[in-house]
């Protein structure tokens, strides 16, 4: 409720100030390096992402709604320093570390993104709010963005328990869910590697 109060005339600190503006410099990077990157199975879902957390963040600034911004942040935040480490565990081929970090991950997910973003952030811009402050039209986008997040929260939450039931049933991950699948290297791609190769020899 403290998001609330007081609003509009909210003082905004400088350490808040640059975890916004690093932030949203963060996001529009994103942005740019999907195009280059590898395309997913999620790359729309990213897009939406991306897009909905940028227009949030400028919406939230412009209307001096940096409490509940900053904690819709932090939320997000949360999560990523686990997913990142499980990463580079994975690329350096610690797969018990990686395994760990992976189970904190989905559990970090479970109670950021499940729990606290929809029963306590959601339900307080949602219903909270509307007993303190006077709501405007751009509120309602406000609102509405948010709860975009939150319906791409469940879609990789999803994505996060098959990979979850793979590793339980199998006892190891073959593939990121989002990965893109690839097609199966036939016998005349085979013949042609090898002549490539027989050629660069020469």
């Amino acid at each position: 409720k403290h998001c609330w109060y007081g609003y509009p005339k909210q003082h905004v600190t400088t350490d808040i100030w640059w975890y916004y503006m690093i932030e949203l410099g963060f996001y529009w990077s994103l942005i740019f390096s999907l195009v280059i990157d590898n395309k997913r199975k999620d790359f729309v879902e990213m897009i939406v992402h991306h897009v909905a957390t940028i227009l949030l963040m400028t919406l939230s600034w412009a209307n001096n709604m940096v409490r509940v911004g900053t904690l819709v942040l932090a939320v997000h935040d949360a999560v990523d320093y686990w997913m990142e480490g499980a990463k580079m565990t994975k690329y350096m081929k610690y797969h018990r570390l990686c395994d760990a970090l992976f189970v904190v991950f989905t559990i970090v997910w479970f109670i950021t993104r499940i729990c606290i973003y929809p029963l306590r952030i959601i339900r307080s811009t949602a219903f909270e709010a509307d007993t303190i402050i006077v709501f405007f039209p751009m509120y309602y986008i406000y609102n509405a963005l948010l709860c975009i997040l939150q319906v791409l929260h469940f879609i990789w939450f999803y994505m996060i328990c098959c990979l979850v039931y793979e590793f339980v049933t199998t006892g190891k991950v073959e593939k990121d869910e989002r990965s893109e699948t690839e097609p199966e290297a036939t016998d005349e791609d085979e013949e042609v590697k090898n002549v490539e190769g027989k050629n660069q020899v020469k």
